[in-house]
C-alpha cells in the first residue's frame, strides 16, 4: 500500500450522506489528504488516516464556503466517519475506519490466501446462483414461446379433435390433412370440416350405397397430404383422373 491511490468501494453508494454533495465531496477530499502513514508536524503526532489542515483550507481545496465545510463537518462526526482534533493553530482531522478501508496487506500471506480462496468459492457460488437463475429464465421463455406458436397454430379446441371415433387409422389421417391445410395457409373452419367429410364419404363409399371404405378413404387422404392439396379427390389413376371433382373452394 503507497499513497498513490485510495480504495473506494461501490458500496459507497448506499452511504447516508452519498446524496449529500457537500457532506460527499468533504469526505471523498479528507480520504484523499488522509496519511497513508504516520507521520510528525510541529512535534505533534499525525498518525496514519489522520491530516493537518483548517476550515479555511478545507473550503478553499473543496471550493466549499467555511459554513458548507463546518455543516458537512458536523454530519461526518455525527455518524463517527470522522473525528476533528482542534489545535491553536490548525486541526487534525481523523478518517475513522481508514485501515479498515484502505489497509489489504494488514493481514498474514496465509490469511490472505484464505480470503481470497473464500472470496473466490463464494463468487462462483453466486456465478451458479446467477447462472441456474438465467437458465430456468430462458426455460420459461422457451415454454412461453413454445406454447404461443402451438396455440398460435393450432386453434382452440382442435388439440384432441376426433374426427372418426372407431378407426384411429382414419382418424390420424383426417388430423393429417387437417394439418397439412394450416401448413399451406387454409385452415378449415368447422362448417369446411363437415363438408369435406361428407365428400370422402362419397369418394371413398362402396358400392350400391353401402358404408365408406376406410382403406380407400385413408388413401384419398394421403394422397392430398403428399401432394399438399386443398381439396379432396378420387384416387388418381387413368379411369378416375378425368372425374375428379376440385373442393379447393371450402
Amino acid at each position: 500500500m503507497n499513497g498513490d491511490y485510495i480504495k473506494l468501494h461501490r458500496s459507497m453508494a448506499e452511504w447516508e450522506w452519498y446524496k449529500n454533495v457537500n457532506t460527499k465531496v468533504l469526505f471523498l477530499h479528507m480520504l484523499l489528504k488522509a496519511n497513508w502513514k504516520d507521520g510528525k508536524f510541529e512535534g505533534t503526532t499525525v498518525p496514519r488516516g489522520s491530516f493537518v489542515s483548517s476550515y479555511q483550507r478545507l473550503s478553499e481545496e473543496c471550493e466549499l464556503t467555511i459554513n458548507e465545510v463546518r455543516t458537512a463537518l458536523k454530519h461526518l462526526v455525527k455518524t463517527e466517519e470522522v473525528t476533528v482534533k482542534t489545535h491553536a493553530k490548525y486541526s487534525v482531522f481523523t478518517v475513522n475506519n481508514y485501515c479498515f478501508y484502505q489497509d489489504i496487506n494488514s493481514q498474514s500471506t496465509d490469511k490472505s490466501q484464505s480470503d481470497n480462496s473464500q472470496s473466490t468459492d463464494k463468487s462462483q457460488s453466486i456465478n451458479n446462483l446467477l447462472t441456474t437463475i438465467e437458465e430456468k429464465k430462458e426455460g420459461k421463455k422457451e415454454k412461453k414461446e413454445e406454447r404461443k406458436n402451438t396455440e398460435k397454430e393450432e386453434p382452440k379446441g382442435s388439440k384432441k379433435k376426433i374426427f372418426y371415433q372407431n378407426d384411429e387409422n382414419l382418424n390420424q389421417a383426417f388430423v393429417d390433412y387437417v394439418d397439412m391445410r394450416k401448413q399451406i395457409k387454409k385452415p378449415m373452419t368447422e362448417r369446411a370440416v363437415s363438408l369435406m367429410m361428407k365428400k370422402l364419404e362419397q369418394l371413398a363409399s362402396l358400392p350400391f350405397g353401402e358404408h365408406m371404405d376406410n382403406d380407400l378413404a385413408i388413401k384419398i387422404l394421403e394422397q392430398s397430404v403428399a401432394n399438399s392439396w386443398q381439396g379432396l379427390f378420387p384416387l388418381k389413376d387413368a379411369e378416375t383422373k378425368a372425374k375428379a371433382v376440385d373442393w379447393s373452394s371450402i
